[in-house]
This record gives structure tokens, sequence and C-alpha cells, in this order.
């Protein structure tokens, strides 16, 4: 059931971002275009029905991260994983199941939590999904979409504790039927290749971003200077912090980014869909398990080389 439930989340996310994607291509193709829906839902950032570039910028921004942190990385390791995993293993349901209604409830509220930035006073943040440092870590003198709209999307950081949550669930279950195994490739099914690819690096690598999350809330609210350097002249004003480094946002936005291309992308993978169906033809036909080394070396390669590239 959490596993259709967060099908349907990830389903919802996605149309979102697609709308938010088409109302940029239009403005694109009609720049000058006037548009009452948009002086209707954002009375501010389209004044007369123009989109403004400060508009235009936080739909990219939200865009941006509804489709990496609520679609690419919800539906096929959240979704499908909770859906297939225990009936690949013959499991009646994930190893914490109340750990994993948490995981989804935390990741519906951290939804609403982004999708309210559109809502309040100074609009939606426009320092695109990635969010560096120093512009997203000023507040709002540092210009629309700085303020309360940043914090709320800093805020939605609590669905990366879920996916370090969800990816342990995981990783418990898988070893909790390893240890019935002869050998790891002599699993009847896939399991254990989704859980080499997935859960170590989503347990290590999700930790970056709760982390660079957290500090920088810590720099927008309790004058902080982990990412804001010495110095710093914003609106002809020398911004009171010292001692922080916008790079070190970079080495904790990178130590998950690149990993993450490979762990969100290796379920659509067409050898993972290769090596599937023949690990279930496997089972099915009572087949030796000697043919399962191959799929579960190279995938589980392909994950950590992409999990060390960074490190």
């Amino acid at each position: 059931m959490i596993g259709i439930q967060y099908y349907f989340l990830a389903l919802f996310s996605v149309f979102l971002g697609m709308s938010l994607s088409v109302l940029m291509r239009y403005h694109l193709v009609f720049p000058d275009a006037k548009v009452a829906l948009f002086e209707k839902l954002w009375p501010t950032g389209a004044a007369g029905g123009i989109m403004t570039p400060e508009l235009y910028l936080s739909l990219m921004t939200m865009h941006g991260t509804i489709m990496v942190f609520f679609v690419l990385t919800t539906a096929p390791q959240s979704g499908f994983g909770n859906f297939m995993l225990p009936i690949q293993i013959g499991a009646e349901d994930m190893a914490f199941p109340v750990l994993n209604m948490l995981s989804f409830w935390t990741t519906f509220l951290a939804l609403l939590v982004l999708v309210a930035a559109f809502f309040v006073e100074g609009g939606a943040p426009l320092g695109g999904w990635t969010a560096y440092p120093p512009l997203s870590g000023l507040g709002a003198v540092a210009g629309p979409g700085q303020g309360m709209g940043q914090t709320l999307w800093g805020g939605q950081h609590r669905h990366l504790l879920r996916r370090i949550a969800h990816g342990r669930d995981q990783l418990h279950r898988h070893h909790d039927r390893s240890a019935r195994q002869r050998l790891v490739t002599d699993a009847p099914s896939s399991d254990l290749l989704d859980m080499a690819r997935h859960g170590h690096p989503r347990t290590a690598r999700f930790r970056g971003p709760a982390c660079r999350r957290h500090l920088l809330l810590l720099d927008r609210s309790a004058g902080t200077s982990f990412f804001i350097p010495a110095g710093l002249v914003v609106n002809d004003q020398i911004q009171n912090h010292k001692g922080g480094s916008p790079l070190l946002w970079q080495h904790l936005f990178w130590f998950f980014g690149h990993p993450e291309v490979y762990i969100a992308i290796l379920p659509g993978n067409g050898r993972d869909v290769a090596g599937t169906l023949g690990v279930c033809a496997q089972a099915d036909l009572r087949l030796p398990g000697d043919g399962l080394r191959d799929p579960v070396y190279r995938l589980s390669w392909d994950s950590w080389s992409g999990a060390i590239i960074c490190s």
C-alpha cells in the first residue's frame, strides 16, 4: 500500500513539475504575451499578465526541485521498491513498516512545504534547485524569493532524512533475506541487485544534502557563517558574516549530486530490465544460480563506481 502511495505522490509531482515546465516554455515562445492566469496566480510576479524574470526563475527552481527530489528519487526507489521488494522475497511487508509509513508522510509534508513557497510574501525561491550560496544564505536582503520562500525550500530537507531511513529499511530487509541464502548470487529474484545499487549509496550519500540544508538554515536564521564569506556586500550593505565559504556547499552538494545520477538512473537501465527478467526466469524454472553473478557484479560496480567518483 505504501509503495502505491509513493507512486501516486510521484505521479502528482511529475504533473506539477511538467505544468511549471510548460509555463516556462510558453514564456520563452511568447515573452510579451499577457496571460490573465499568470496575473491571477502571481499578482506580483506577473503584473499585467506578463511573466517577470523573477517569476521565471522561481518556476525553474521549483520545477527542478520537484522533479529531482519528488519524482526522480521517489518513484523508482520508494514507489517500485516498496511495492516489488516484499513480493520478490516473499515477505508480507518491509522490515520496519511503521518507519516506512512515517517516511511516506514526511515526504508528503515536505512537498506541501515546498509548494507553500509559492504563496508566501516574496514568492518562491529563484536560486535554482542547487541553491548555491551566498545568494541562498542571506535572506530577504538578497532580493525577491530569498526570504520565506527560500527558507521553506530549505525546510523541506526532512524528506532527505526520510530517504536515509527508507534506505536503511530496505537494507535490513535485504540482509535479512540474504542471510538465508548460500551466496548473494543465489537469490531467487533481483532484490539483492536493487539493494546493492540503491540501499548503501542512498543511505550514505543523502547525508550530504541533509547536512548542507541544515547548515544553510542556520546561516539564514541563526547568524552562523558556514557558507557566507566575510566582507560580502549586498545592496550596499556589508553583511555581518565571516569565515564561511561557498565552496563548502559545492563539496557537500556534489558529494550527493554525482552519485545520485547513478543511483537514480539504474532502475530504468535496460540491462537492469534484462537482468530482472533473467533472474525471474531462473527462479521459476529452478535453474542454477550461476547466471546471476554477471548482473550482480556488473550493476554493483556501476553503483559503487559512481559513488566513489567524487569521494
